[in-house]
């Protein structure tokens, strides 16, 4: 046999076994071996991730067996699919092609936050950040956005009360500013100008009608309740009795970070614009972010006489009167009722340590 012919066929043999190399670990590849219980793999790629560090991140997860061998399969055949960055979810080990499709379409864990109505702009972002989602400071820079809705927002330094509760499904790589955004878009939706002009039909601009339903959403134990509430808040409005709304006082509290869980009798005397107990009229403006059914009651009230409410102790709602003589013998029951009522070892027998003095003159009487 000639020199030639035996160059020849060890070509050929080189050529079948590195083919057959190829096959075999691409076939690796793309049938991994399954492992009993094993359990999915969260991966997180932070932006600007080099390629081969990510192979690395996915095979230390177990994503993939050989991080270089699957480098050079990207390399080799799937380089023109841009690999992006986010927080993924994979089955351990999984075939190399469904890895490159997923991360290529961007297909990421996405968290859904539910916000429940009544929460403050601080306590609904710390809903996000605590899930890693945006940060503190993104968002109190997104807070003040309110160009975001003008000429709802006039005379107002933030965006709360307009920031609407809901589920947001959202990624880790979501920009608050992006989440704001989305909410205040759903705010409009289920504020639309019907509402507004209802607002104005009761002489509110549409920012008094927010901060009237931020009111109205943290006294509402009973959202049947609300248009009652609503009703009764715009009587004293009107009679220009002072709101002397709890929640105000607990909201100056904590936006001025002295909000110890507990409101104290020496609390409604706390010096604030916010402070219903001190000062005539609304609060400068919301001190919750309203849902849908404290937004409707507030432009649709219930036409009431009623001046006064106390919780009633024994249900989630309230006793209304429409004298002061009336609200003081429903606040000597309440009392009673909460006097009866032994908390169980460890529990907090009230949100309000001492109740405020129900004062003789109706312009400066609790509600």
């Amino acid at each position: 046999m000639s020199a030639h012919r035996r160059f020849f066929r060890l070509v050929l043999l080189v050529f079948f076994f590195v083919v057959s190399v190829a096959g075999y670990f691409r076939y690796r590849l793309a049938n991994p071996p399954t492992q009993q219980g094993s359990e999915a793999a969260t991966v997180e790629i932070p932006p600007g991730t080099s390629t081969s560090d990510i192979f690395r991140r996915l095979a230390r997860a177990g994503v993939v067996e050989d991080p270089r061998l699957a480098l050079v399969y990207y390399r080799l055949y799937r380089r023109r699919i841009p690999l992006q960055a986010g927080e993924y979810r994979f089955h351990r080990p999984m075939p190399i092609d469904d890895v490159i499709n997923r991360m290529g379409s961007g297909d990421v864990v996405r968290h859904a936050v539910v916000v429940p109505e009544g929460l403050t702009a601080q306590e609904t972002f710390e809903l996000f950040w605590k899930q890693g989602i945006g940060g503190p400071d993104a968002f109190r820079a997104a807070l003040v956005k309110t160009e975001l809705v003008p000429g709802l927002t006039h005379g107002v330094s933030d965006l709360e009360g307009f920031l609407f509760p809901d589920t947001y499904l959202v990624t880790r790589t979501t920009p608050a500013n992006q989440i704001v955004d989305r909410m205040v878009a759903n705010f409009r939706e289920h504020f639309p100008s019907d509402l507004q002009r209802r607002a104005a039909a009761l002489g509110l601009t549409t920012r008094q009608a927010v901060t009237l339903a931020s009111i109205v959403e943290r006294e509402s134990g009973l959202k049947s309740e609300g248009p009652l509430i609503a009703g009764v808040y715009l009587n004293r409005l009107r009679r220009g009795m002072r709101l002397q709304a709890d929640p105000t006082v607990i909201y100056a509290l904590k936006r001025d970070g002295r909000w110890k869980g507990t409101l104290y009798r020496s609390d409604y005397d706390y010096e604030s614009p916010y402070n219903t107990y001190l000062h005539e009229g609304l609060p400068p403006g919301p001190i919750s972010n309203p849902g849908r059914d404290a937004l409707r009651a507030a432009v649709n009230p219930a036409r009431t006489d009623f001046l006064y409410f106390v919780a009633n102790a024994s249900t989630a709602g309230h006793q209304f009167s429409t004298t002061f003589d009336a609200h003081l013998a429903a606040i000597a029951m309440a009392r009673r009722a909460r006097s009866e009522t032994t908390p169980a070892p460890g529990e907090t027998p009230g949100a309000v340590e001492t109740p405020p003095p129900a004062l003789e003159t109706p312009a400066a009487s609790g509600n």
